[in-house]
């Protein structure tokens, strides 16, 4: 019993120590007070740039969190025990890593593959003075217990002093001296041989291209005579492809001696050279071929209108006050008292009322009248008629708000273009005059030479993101197109214009569009989550209207009875907003989805309440 008792104390013991006590990997990235002594701009990113304050630090625990915020294959020897103490400001992690091991009595060398390996390696101490090569070779291998063949024609003296260097360094110091190379073979086996016997050891190897890829031949594009896209209009000769990396490539074999070619098929690189120039393609394309970081792009595009209407006075109506003026038929009864002996009983008025001629006049005595019969025409009055006079008093102030959003996210590769379209494709036809057989015109119809034209939000960005660092430098093209036509019949739909074409018997009508666009172009430096705006256009147009009664409407004071006026002021804005997020690994990219889905929800829920408040009211 008293055993199991002290198992049980053990075993939690044991637990209590292990919660306590802080992990390997926070151990190495935070100090006693809790702060980080190793910190990056950009975790996780192979171009990160370290800040590191250490002091009696671990190397192994440095090393490892090195390799975590780099992201990078890094291994230690077993057996390396030692502290530093360091403070760098803002290095590249490749030469932090290089500067913690030199502190540590230690170096860094690359294996195949591309992984770095932590070792504490011999030094030499000594001095030899026009001792031959061989033995100088000979000492540097007892010390190191590297295997090392030295070639025949390595012949010659040389004289040495060194002092606390890895061994590896002294012997390529010493074999270079006398014009010498080191080969390094399989399971580490050094060949000291002269330098023109390693072009006849030529070695083939196939190298896998897992992100690198030539140039897609789909290259987006946006339509602006304010922009010319250049790299579109690139020629290529038939069966070349535009892949940079493999112009590099090739510039590193040896001349008329080794070769590299290209599988496009299978994005691999075939090169055949010496073991140097073979191991240094290598490692070029283990610098180059990284997994790319992503962007993603959030774009509001918002366009608000707003209307100030004020109407106030006396408005005589759309065509004003009228007067008009009848010329129809009166009742043949002139407007004088006949029969009561004045001069007008001697006037024929037409009985009939009419031109038949039966009346002959105009006097009633015959001898007044002319021998030939006189007809008295009809005689029409005019008269002033006010009926459709309308005086109306207007006190009115319209105020009208109106707000366009556009709200596209796009997610490209680092340094790749990428685009978005929302919008329709709308055609429309344009008038041609031909000469017909008879010699006469004829208007004909047909598809306009710019048609279709893209009507909506088109969005081009390329972005770049500063190595070790979370910021992004962006190029970026929005544009905005919007048909403006005042049309509005059968024969024109919104957004067109009707113009009349041709003359006399070849008239015609056509509906052309009008079109409004706006486009930027710029290129920002913005931090990762960072918003900016990139457009502030604000336009202001004032129109006012005053429609009056001639004469009476100049009157003063009363004048106001007579008169209208309408005072219209229109405010228009278009702002750009766009916000970058860098995306490096995959939980990063859950994140921008759980918050763009976040926003959708409060997007939605605003809208909900916005329309229970139309319908029920606020409940303040």
């Amino acid at each position: 019993m008293q055993a199991v008792r002290n198992g049980i104390i053990c075993a939690l013991a044991w637990c209590v120590s292990f919660a306590t006590a802080p992990g390997q990997e926070g151990a190495a990235t935070k100090d006693a007070q809790g702060k980080e002594d190793i910190r990056s701009e950009a975790e996780g990113d192979r171009a990160s740039r370290l800040t590191l304050k250490l002091k009696d630090r671990d190397l192994r625990d440095v090393v490892l969190s090195i390799r975590r915020k780099a992201n990078v294959n890094i291994i230690m020897d077993a057996g390396i025990e030692a502290t530093v103490t360091i403070d760098l400001q803002d290095v590249h992690w490749r030469q932090a890593l290089t500067l913690v091991a030199e502190q540590a009595g230690c170096i860094v060398s690359e294996v195949d593959g591309g992984v770095l390996r932590v070792e504490k390696p011999p030094r030499v101490y000594f001095a030899f003075e026009n001792t031959d090569i061989q033995k100088v070779i000979d000492t540097i291998a007892k010390i190191s217990g590297a295997n090392i063949v030295v070639a025949p024609e390595v012949k010659g003296t040389i004289t040495v002093r060194l002092k606390n260097i890895p061994w590896r360094d002294a012997l390529e110091a010493s074999v270079k001296t006398l014009g010498f190379v080191v080969v390094q073979e399989d399971r580490g086996i050094l060949r000291v041989v002269p330098a023109s016997n390693i072009q006849q050891d030529l070695e083939t190897a196939t190298i896998q291209l897992r992100y690198v890829r030539p140039s897609s031949v789909y290259v987006p594009f946006i339509n602006s005579e304010y922009i010319e896209n250049k790299r579109g209009k690139q020629q290529l000769a038939k069966g070349e492809i535009n892949f940079t990396l493999l112009d590099t490539l090739k510039s590193m074999v040896t001349p008329d001696v080794g070769s590299l070619e290209y599988v496009q098929e299978t994005n691999v690189i075939m090169v055949k050279d010496t073991r140097p120039v073979v191991d240094d393609v290598r490692k070029t394309v283990a610098m180059i071929d990284v997994e790319p970081s992503q962007i993603q792009l959030d774009v509001r595009f918002v366009t608000t209108s707003n209307e100030d209407l004020l109407d106030i006075g006396i408005s005589p109506g759309g065509n004003g006050y009228t007067a008009s003026l009848g010329l129809g038929q009166i009742p043949t009864r002139l407007p004088f008292n006949l029969g009561s002996g004045g001069w007008d009983d001697r006037i024929i008025a037409n009985p009939t009322g009419d031109n038949s001629g039966q009346a002959a006049g105009p006097f009633a005595d015959d001898g007044l009248n002319a021998p030939a019969a006189t007809t008295i025409p009809n005689v029409v009055f005019g008269a002033l008629n006010l009926q459709q006079v309308t005086a109306t008093l207007r006190l009115l102030k319209k105020d009208a708000r109106s707000e366009i959003v556009q709200a596209p996210q796009i997610t490209a590769l680092d340094h790749q273009t990428a685009t978005i379209f929302v919008g329709e494709a709308v055609r429309y036809a344009q008038a041609r005059v031909e000469q017909g057989q008879a010699g006469g015109l004829l208007l004909a119809l047909e598809e306009g030479d710019e048609s279709p034209v893209s009507v909506g939000f088109q969005l081009l960005a390329t972005p770049h993101i500063v190595p070790g660092t979370d910021k992004v430098i962006m190029e970026i093209i929005p544009q905005r197109t919007a048909l403006t036509g005042t049309g509005s019949t059968s024969l024109a739909p919104a957004g067109f214009d009707v113009f009349t074409v041709g003359s006399g018997g070849q008239e015609g009508t056509i509906a052309l569009p009008r079109i409004a666009s706006s486009t930027l172009a710029t290129t920002v430096l913005l931090r990762s989550g960072q918003t900016a705006v990139l457009g502030g256009l604000k336009t202001k147009a004032e129109n006012e209207t005053v429609t009056k009664l001639p004469l009476l409407g100049d009157i003063p004071v009363l004048g106001y009875l007579f008169k209208g006026r309408t005072k219209q002021e229109t405010t228009s804005t278009l702002l750009v907003f766009i916000t970058p997020q860098v995306i490096r690994s995959a939980e990063d990219m859950e994140q921008s989805m759980q918050r763009a889905l976040e926003e959708r929800v409060r997007d939605h829920r605003s809208s909900v309440a916005q329309q229970r408040e139309a319908i029920f009211g606020s409940d303040k």
